[in-house]
């Protein structure tokens, strides 16, 4: 976005994090004050931070301008804001089939606002690119299984509570919470030993380097039971 908007000269102002990986709502509201567009991912990439659903909601009705939330990870955490729209004019919700769904590969999202917004969008633009007759008919057999998403999503919770309070034990790292479906957390100075001992046991995390004050973050993806347990009895090793 901050590439995007350099090249059509539009001022954009990015919001840091905090040294916990948090957003300050004060801060957050005095910054986006005069602005036109507000976009926030929600969970967002890569911390896995989400605001409460009271401080978000907050933010939407105080805002005067358009509020896009990017809800890509938003099955992954406690509270969607597609409900919403029904009664906040300025607020679109942007979700995904490629995070919880797992399927990335089709390209399949969409976007949940008011009817005016919508038909003034189709007016301009009836879609950013074309979707093929496979990926339509793919996206609709994949939500009317929605269910067994939502039991994989279940199960993706428990096991990134185990990560978290698991990484917690070692005072190398710094771990954040996550409302996502990966972990994020600073290894400071053990970042590249951690990174490349893992590698070599082929396990394959995010080397991300520096997100705000911190200059050795980490991020894994939590993956099925086995993986998981492959990935921290690694880390215990490692640390041991």
């Amino acid at each position: 976005f901050e590439e995007r908007c350099k090249l059509y000269s539009i001022p954009m102002i990015a919001l840091p994090f905090s040294n916990d990986m948090k957003l300050d709502v004060a801060e957050f509201k005095k910054q986006s004050k005069n602005a036109d567009i507000l976009y926030l991912d929600s969970p967002n990439n890569p911390t896995g931070f989400q605001f409460s659903k009271a401080d978000l909601q907050k933010i939407v009705k105080s805002f005067d301008g358009l509020v896009i939330i990017d809800e890509a990870y938003g099955e992954f955490s406690k509270y969607s804001l597609a409900n919403m729209v029904k009664t906040q004019s300025n607020l679109i919700v942007v979700q995904t089939l490629s995070k919880s769904f797992g399927l990335a590969g089709l390209r399949l999202g969409y976007f949940i606002a008011n009817k005016q917004f919508t038909e003034a969008f189709n007016k301009v633009l009836q879609y950013p690119y074309p979707l093929s007759t496979l990926t339509i008919e793919a996206g609709i057999l994949a939500v009317e299984k929605s269910q067994q998403m939502k039991e994989s999503v279940e199960i993706i919770k428990k096991e990134r509570k185990r990560i978290i309070e698991t990484l917690q034990k070692y005072n190398t790292f710094e771990v954040f919470d996550s409302e996502a479906n990966f972990v994020l957390f600073d290894a400071h100075g053990s970042y590249q030993r951690v990174y490349t001992a893992l590698f070599e046991q082929g396990i394959s995390i995010r080397k991300l380097g520096k997100i705000g004050n911190h200059e050795g973050c980490l991020r894994v993806t939590i993956g099925t039971k086995e993986m998981n347990s492959r990935f921290l009895l690694a880390i215990r090793d490692l640390l041991r």
